[in-house]
């Protein structure tokens, strides 16, 4: 009798065991949770107030190393751990005056944009692996995909829903670091796609066994040498040239009152009264535009002639235009405005295009408030979105107005400049945030989009911290946080368009619908069986 022998079947795969790419070692899921949970507080460390901007390419380097060999859903959980602790420590600002409950609820749902963002990741590394088992495949084509996956998440998470929240691009964190230029060529999404792509370049550079080509990186040196002539070559491109005609004199108030939302001892008239005062030391300057903060002028300068007068006083005494946050109501709606008084009126108005949800409006009111009806019952009003222009003129000179969190909104901010703004204005009020990151977060936005549109630009905050920055990033004056004072400063006004302006929102949309089509894809041809020669 001849014995048969036949093959034992083969034991099915474990779900959390991590696919082994040829010739990369994973990361076990436990040890892959660790890893992303301390990469999220490391990158947490490059936003303000730390600003360490280096630790951004640890900290995306970090998850996605974690994210190597993962299946989609050991991804989706890799990814919560790293979201979770990012989030919770980047934004942690926003319980000062509302407790944890918001904090909660937005961390929670950030995280989640995270999560699905780490599912996808997770399957880039295994589709492309499998596609393209190759040094080329690993050096080239898989940091191109991850950067354009990553810079999707981003994109979707600031624009959904309810008009997403864009507080933590990874370019965000680069304001003041070398690769800050590169925002007015490739726009903020742009430079996020560059940033993580070069992140992961170094990461495969790093774990790369073979060579590629008849480059061979077996020991260290070549491999460093290889990273070192990429960041050369980025670094080497010059910074967009501006041509500065000409300058505006700006005095930017900041009155330090109690101007907050939800802060118990806010008083209108007080905080309007504190303003008129702190805008003396403007008198005698001759300057171009006054600027007062977010929600100065309380409550209606359209309608109330007593507001009216004060107005009135103010510019006549400086003898220029007031450019001032009001809250002004029109057909029984409520908008967050600023407007322009010169000459006894108003010869300007901008209502802000996206209020902050559940910050300024409660939307979907009947749905939410079941679930924190005494949190959302402090949201006494809900504003209006608008639809005017955010372009003024003030004489001969254009300005782009942008109210708080506008400044996080790629079309608000380089629109205004493609409709012709030469000066930037950032109004702000963030004294619900007291003294901590939140204004500084808010500022390096601010910085890194003057850079973006190739203009100046000046924040002007109820409390902390107004600041004046030039069309290249540089400070060009700066008061104190959490003191009463005037900034009076002269502020470039240049010419020419960025390619940031004239092409950063359709190359975001396209990378962003790339890195959202391309893994589904990739995983779909990945699991396609091969056929044998």
């Amino acid at each position: 009798m001849t014995a048969v022998l036949t093959r034992p079947p083969a034991a099915p795969r474990r779900r959390d065991r991590p696919i082994r790419l040829r010739g990369h070692a994973e990361l076990p899921l436990p040890l892959a949770l660790v890893v992303a949970g301390a990469s999220g507080l490391v990158l947490s460390f490059a936003f303000p107030s730390a600003s360490i901007w280096v630790l951004a390419f640890v900290g995306v380097g970090g998850v996605l190393l974690a994210l190597r060999g993962r299946s989609f859903w050991t991804g989706v959980l890799t990814g919560f751990a790293f979201g979770v602790v990012f989030w919770f420590s980047l934004i942690d600002w926003v319980t000062l005056f509302l407790g944890p409950v918001p904090l909660l609820a937005l961390g929670t749902l950030e995280s989640l944009f995270v999560a699905l963002g780490g599912g996808l990741l997770a399957l880039v590394h295994r589709s492309a692996g499998r596609l393209w088992p190759t040094a080329a495949g690993r050096l080239v084509l898989t940091p191109l995909l991850l950067a354009a996956t990553w810079t999707t998440r981003e994109v979707v998470a600031g624009n959904w829903p309810y008009g997403g929240f864009n507080w933590s691009a990874v370019a965000f964190t680069q304001a003041t670091s070398p690769f800050a230029y590169l925002t007015a060529w490739f726009g903020t999404s742009g430079l996020s796609f560059v940033l993580v792509w070069l992140t992961a370049l170094g990461v495969a550079l790093a774990t790369e066994p073979r060579g590629i080509g008849v480059l061979r990186l077996q020991s260290a040196l070549p491999r460093l040498l290889a990273a070192t002539v990429v960041v050369g070559a980025l670094l080497l491109i010059p910074a967009f040239p501006l041509t500065v005609s000409g300058a505006m004199r700006i005095a930017a108030v900041q009155p330090n009152t109690h101007a907050g939302y939800f802060d118990p001892e806010f008083d209108p008239a007080t905080n309007l009264e504190t303003t008129v005062q702190a805008t003396v030391p403007a008198l005698g300057k001759s300057v171009d535009l006054v600027v007062w903060p977010e929600g100065a002028a309380m409550y209606d300068p359209t309608t109330d002639t007593g507001l009216q007068q004060q107005l009135d006083v103010v510019t006549q005494a400086v003898g220029a235009p007031l450019l001032t946050g009001a809250i002004t109501e029109r057909e029984g709606r409520t908008y967050n405005s600023s407007l322009l008084w010169t000459e006894n009126r108003i010869t300007a108005l901008y209502y802000k295009v996206r209020p902050v949800p559940f910050g300024e409006y409660v939307p979907d009111r009947a749905f939410w408030t079941p679930f924190a009806p005494d949190l959302l019952k402090l949201i006494g009003r809900d504003y209006t979105p608008g639809t005017r222009s955010s372009v003024m003129e003030v004489g001969r000179v254009r300005i782009g107005v942008n109210i708080c969190f506008d400044v996080v909104d790629d079309g608000l901010i380089l629109g205004s400049v493609a409709r012709g703004a030469q000066v930037l204005v950032a109004q702000t009020n963030n004294a619900d945030f007291g003294d901590t990151d939140e204004n500084q977060q808010q500022l390096a936005i601010a910085r890194l989009r003057a850079i973006e549109t190739g203009r100046s630009l000046v924040s002007d905050s109820t409390v902390a911290s107004t600041t004046a920055i030039g069309p290249d990033g540089r400070t060009l004056a700066a008061v104190q946080p959490f003191t009463t004072q005037t900034l009076v400063v002269d502020v470039p006004l240049a010419t020419g368009i960025t390619p940031a302006v004239s092409f950063g929102v359709p190359l975001g949309a396209t990378i962003a619908l790339l890195g959202g089509v391309l893994p589904l894809m990739l995983s779909f041809l990945a699991r396609r069986p091969r056929r044998r020669r």
